[in-house]
């Protein structure tokens, strides 16, 4: 969809039908049941975060190739980030 020349509100109107539209945002089919480790039940908690369009790329670049959901691939890399280095 190109922006230009809408209005705040329209472009709102636009989102809001097509947020559950995997072809506008290209999410990832899900992980089959055998790469799941958790359940949700098990998380607790929702983080939300922005990133740029190369970095969203990227996270779901590398969430494909690990056959994982990309909020995995983000969880692996927070863990990754704030584990004690030996």
């Amino acid at each position: 969809m190109a922006a230009v020349n809408k209005t705040d509100q329209e472009l709102a109107d636009y989102f809001q039908e097509h947020k559950d539209d995997p072809a506008e945002w290209g999410d990832p089919e899900p992980a089959p049941e055998f790469v799941r480790k958790r359940k949700s039940r098990d998380l607790s908690m929702k983080i939300t975060g922005r990133f740029t369009p190369d970095e969203g790329a990227l996270i779901r670049g590398e969430a494909a190739r690990l056959k994982l959901p990309y909020s995995e691939v983000v969880r692996r890399a927070v863990q990754h980030l704030v584990r004690p280095q030996p």
